[in-house]
């Protein structure tokens, strides 16, 4: 137990001294949230699968896998479809980054089609955001807990550490220390959970064979169901259009870097998804039964603890500490940006620099006490990540991508599509309670697109500057 406390102590004193580091560095808007737009490639492929690699691709997917088997991968085949179109305008968001000084989804949005669609993007995000951040912080909170079990720290007590923690040290250096630390870390826990911890699972049950005839057929077979089908289909709109992927690509030094960046970390991304993947079908075997309370999504680290050395359950803790907490530093940074310059020059167009970069640590407290308040009330890891993103993928995703590529889109048109988006999403599920068992980002999302193009298509006359 001293091993693993003095490792996570460890880690906690070096991100802290990171960010102390490049606190310099991020003393402007532009260095604090987009690390001057000069993220060289290798940090900023890192930094794109390290946002996505967290609490649930973690620790929620061993679970789903671990009651479902390989069609716990269904998810992370979108999040790939996505990433794999994503990187083919991931240059065109970096160029127009630099011409027009656009750093965000509401940015080029207000850029085009004026305030007020600029604002109801910006609240829709800044809400979604919020909900992420305290998602991730239940995972670490439950890692808290699990490593303090036996000093009998409370899950509310892990979680405020876990809080005040991702506070500080995200206020010091803004996006250079994440990052950075996304970098570092990122490779560590690849290391353990992407290589270490699979083979030597697979190991453990004896061999892959073995494996293979221990549990239900179905395990290695793709299952399909309503559920599966929705939980892919917000991955795939979330992701093509994730305010965490644009902001990586708005920060590469150049548009080559935005495009092969993304495709470096989706690739990252599939090799982690199948090793976690396939933890959690070696913890069916390993592990059948859970005692009264515990979460199969805590799969990872009780198996550890039960089958492998000390040393290594030490490092599995640390570095998936390390990686959760540097995904709620990037959905936390954003949030703050969201709310600090996307609604600030809404609010007020002639906020300086200066003021806003003040405002922009003001806001990491405030929004970070109520991503707390939003994990307290929170369940389920997967489900309420799922919660907090369908939301967005039916209001946001649709015209984030028209605001970007398309010429006949209009103000109108916008509008109708990020208002016709969310009353649906909302009606499906409280109060048709989610039909047929889709999501309601499906629904939303169909008819955003469906009254962005009538809205569109009625105001042809609106002049809207496209940007190349």
């Amino acid at each position: 137990m001293y091993l693993v406390i003095g490792m996570l102590l460890f880690y906690l004193v070096f991100v802290i001294m990171v960010s102390v580091r490049l606190k310099n560095k991020a003393e402007t808007v532009e260095g604090f949230y987009l690390a001057k737009r000069n993220m060289p490639l290798p940090v900023l492929m890192l930094t794109v699968a390290a946002t996505w690699i967290g609490a649930s691709s973690t620790l929620g997917k061993s679970g789903l896998a671990y009651r479902i088997g390989i069609t716990a991968m269904i998810p992370t085949l979108a999040t790939f479809v996505a990433f794999s179109v994503f990187s083919l305008f991931a240059g065109k968001i970096q160029r127009i980054g630099v011409k027009y000084h656009i750093s965000s989804i509401p940015d080029l949005i207000g850029r085009r089609f004026g305030k007020a669609p600029a604002l109801l993007a910006s609240i829709v995000i800044a809400w979604t955001l919020i909900g992420t951040t305290g998602t991730q912080m239940v995972a670490s909170s439950q890692i808290l807990k699990l490593i303090f079990d036996d000093y009998q720290i409370s899950y509310e007590t892990a979680l405020i550490i876990t809080a005040v923690v991702v506070i500080i040290y995200t206020s010091l250096s803004g996006f250079y220390g994440v990052a950075y630390s996304d970098a570092i870390q990122g490779i560590l826990l690849l290391i353990v959970i992407g290589v270490l911890l699979p083979v030597l699972a697979v190991r453990e049950v004896g061999g892959l064979g073995t494996l293979i005839h221990s549990v239900p057929a179905s395990y290695f077979s793709l299952n399909i169901d309503s559920s599966i089908i929705s939980y892919g289909f917000v991955y795939l709109l979330y992701f093509l259009a994730g305010p965490p992927y644009w902001q990586r690509a708005f920060a590469a030094s150049d548009s080559n870097s935005a495009r092969k960046g993304s495709m470096g970390g989706n690739l990252i991304i599939i090799l982690y998804s199948l090793s976690v993947t396939m933890i959690g079908i070696c913890g069916y075997v390993l592990h059948p039964a859970f005692p009264e309370g515990v979460s199969d999504e805590m799969m990872i680290p009780i198996m550890t603890k039960a089958y492998f050395h000390p040393l290594l359950y030490a490092m599995t803790l640390t570095s998936f500490m390390a990686i959760v907490m540097s995904t709620i530093d990037s959905y936390l940074l954003l949030a703050v940006q969201t709310v600090s310059t996307d609604i600030a020059k809404v609010v007020k167009p002639g906020i300086s620099d200066r003021k806003q970069l003040r405002l922009s640590r003001y806001m990491i407290v405030v929004l970070g006490l109520l991503a707390l308040l939003f994990a307290l009330k929170a369940e389920n890891i997967l489900d309420s990540l799922v919660l907090s993103m369908s939301y967005f993928s039916a209001c946001i995703a649709v015209p984030a991508m028209a605001a970007l590529l398309s010429k006949k889109t209009t103000r109108t048109g916008i509008l109708w599509g990020m208002i016709g988006g969310f009353v649906t999403a909302v009606i499906w599920k409280s109060l048709l309670h989610t039909p047929f068992g889709l999501n309601e980002a499906i629904a939303g999302s169909a008819v955003s697109l469906i009254a962005l193009m009538a809205g569109s298509a009625l105001t042809k006359g609106q002049v809207s500057e496209y940007l190349e």
